[in-house]
């Protein structure tokens, strides 16, 4: 639970990193007629990376090898990335939802199971490395 509530934590700068990017990609309408698509596409993107160095220096205590956790941080966040961008699509552009509250949605909706998928794929509980010195005393 004390993951959870630092991710959470780490969570609230990165979200507002991201919000920050989104506004000016909105702004600068980067795909003329589907602006929030491409500034939510764009800024989950970078979001990714900069999600993820700050979730392995502060976050996780883990001795998984950095590239490693980033390719598999990508990979969750790239699956994450694709319905949300539909959601994003369809909500807005089909249903003429406000971009902001689709944005809110969707980062609060795939907040919780981001954590999860996190944890548990990019940063794997076996190489915590607080386990891992309870399991050397022990021994």
């Amino acid at each position: 639970m004390s993951e959870f509530v630092k991710f959470s934590l780490i969570g609230v700068i990165n979200t507002a990193f991201a919000w920050v990017l989104y506004e000016i990609l909105y702004v600068l309408n980067v795909w003329p007629g589907h602006a929030a698509v491409a500034a939510w596409s764009i800024s989950c993107a970078i979001g990714m990376v900069e999600s993820h160095y700050v979730h392995y220096k502060f976050t996780f205590k883990s001795s998984f090898p950095y590239r490693r956790s980033l390719y598999r941080a990508i990979i969750v966040y790239a699956s994450q990335l694709i319905v949300t961008t539909w959601i994003t699509y369809t909500l807005v552009e089909g249903y003429g939802v406000h971009h902001r509250l689709v944005w809110l949605f969707n980062t609060c909706v795939f907040g919780f199971f981001n954590f999860l998928l996190i944890r548990l794929i990019a940063f794997p509980p076996k190489y915590d490395i607080n386990r891992m010195k309870s399991s050397a005393s022990v021994i």
